[in-house]
């Protein structure tokens, strides 16, 4: 009988060291241990998470990894409707971080999808309706209003893990580039060429019409010097051309590679070497 007792305690021993199994968490993680015993001792989830280490559990334990360093959240918002309801699309990150030694608080109280079960669905809502109330140019070409979204939604969403009792430090809010659809884009670069098109044929037609009065400002000067001079008109064209003449040889005075010809007429001939 004694060595019946004997062989069933070696049995028991031996049954349960080859059915434990090693639990160790990466760095940066902690374990939480949920017992499931099926004969002995009570289950539920340990208040001491595994956070360095190595721990043997039995095969009946169960365990829950968590990321204890901060982690970014990305929520994509496509085609939401602001207050001129033309629909822009952006991103959204939250920042969080779960706070050290709490992962078996975090775990019991809101579960492994702690994030989906508790602020998921809050987030998005909080950054839809603030968005919501501007319009969609707003939206997608002022920075301080990104700014100001990202500043009011990262109060209200903390406020709101503080009211859950949420052992989750939000640490961050930020907005994505906001930007309209497709069609929206291409109309408005259609629109900007069109207006710069416009801008450069009335910078054209300006500089047409400053040149048309030079002209005319010229003429009434040339003939104002004719009249005083008494000269006939013949008289003040040759002395016109005296004067362009004077103009072109100071031009090329300083090049050496010019000779000047003078020629039997009014005009001076230019023979480049």
């Amino acid at each position: 009988m004694k060595t019946t007792i004997n062989y069933i305690a070696i049995l028991f021993l031996a049954t349960s060291f080859t059915s434990c199994y090693l639990v160790q968490p990466d760095a940066g993680q902690e374990s939480v241990l949920v017992y499931k015993p099926y004969f002995f001792g009570h289950g539920g989830v340990d208040d001491t998470p595994v956070t360095t280490g190595a721990t043997w559990c039995a095969w009946t334990t169960d365990h829950k990894e968590f990321q204890v360093t901060p982690i970014t959240v990305t929520e994509e918002f496509n085609n939401m409707i602001p207050s001129d309801n033309t629909p822009v699309s952006f991103s959204a990150y939250l920042k969080i971080q779960i706070r050290g030694g709490q992962t078996p608080i975090l775990y019991e109280n809101f579960g492994e999808e702690w994030y989906r079960n508790s602020l998921q669905q809050t987030f998005r809502t909080m950054v839809r309706e603030k968005a919501s109330i501007f319009k969609m140019f707003e939206l997608a070409s002022k920075r301080e209003i990104s700014a100001q979204l990202e500043k009011d939604i990262f109060k209200d969403i903390l406020e709101y893990a503080q009211k859950l009792n949420l052992p989750v430090d939000v640490l961050q809010v930020s907005i994505g580039a906001i930007t309209p659809p497709e069609q929206v884009l291409t109309e408005t670069k259609n629109t900007a060429a069109q207006n710069q098109s416009i801008l450069t044929q009335q910078a054209r037609a300006n500089a047409e019409l400053a040149r048309k009065q030079a002209e005319i400002n010229k003429a009434i000067a040339d003939q104002a010097y004719k009249n005083q001079m008494g000269m006939s008109v013949t008289e003040y064209l040759h002395l016109r051309q005296l004067e362009i003449e004077k103009e072109k040889v100071e031009l090329i005075k300083d090049n050496k590679n010019v000779s000047i010809i003078f020629g039997g007429g009014v005009g001076t001939n230019l023979q480049v070497k």
